[in-house]
């Protein structure tokens, strides 16, 4: 399928190598008193479909995208490939997903490799947050503690050199 981006995607589905991909995991990252959130986050989750869109809240919070092969007869699996916030709403940064899916907006390459590679695995997972301070607090931390895949504006990049090309 052509890219609807006017910058050329190159179809790599059918190469091996499109398919492997590097995660950290790193559990003194994950203990870090450090990284801990101060506050609770309560998850909810939904695949990744337009027509799911209406069950996500009008509030503001975090969300990662996970990749869950959901494989019969094997325990729940989750890769989890992205974190976000959003200080407007949920649905709204839903919605904007759906549409870079369909080559609408501003690409981005990574982005739109994980929407379109992994598009019947694709999960929405969100926690809704009260409070702005929480929610960039919420995003740094995870971002920061489990450096997902597809992210590519980590703060801990800048401040520890051995993580600034983790994934290249």
């Amino acid at each position: 399928m052509p890219s609807p981006f006017d910058i050329h995607f190159v179809d790599k589905r059918k190469d091996l190598k499109y398919h492997i991909k590097k995660f950290f995991l790193q559990p003194n990252h994950w203990k870090d008193p450090a990284n801990q959130l101060s506050f609770p986050l309560v998850w909810k989750s939904e695949k990744f479909f337009e027509a799911n869109q209406a069950a996500i809240p009008l509030r503001k919070g975090v969300y990662a995208f996970t990749v869950n092969p959901n494989y019969s007869g094997l325990f729940e699996t989750k890769y989890l490939f992205y974190i976000g916030k959003t200080n407007r709403n949920l649905k709204k940064r839903f919605n904007e997903y759906v549409n870079e899916a369909k080559g609408k907006g501003k690409p981005r390459v990574k982005v739109y490799e994980m929407l379109t590679q992994y598009a019947d695995h694709l999960y929405f997972n969100y926690a809704t947050i009260p409070n702005t301070a929480q929610v960039n607090e919420a995003e740094d931390k995870l971002i920061n503690t489990f450096v997902p895949n597809v992210n590519v504006a980590i703060e801990v990049a800048k401040i520890k050199p051995e993580y600034r090309y983790i994934y290249e």
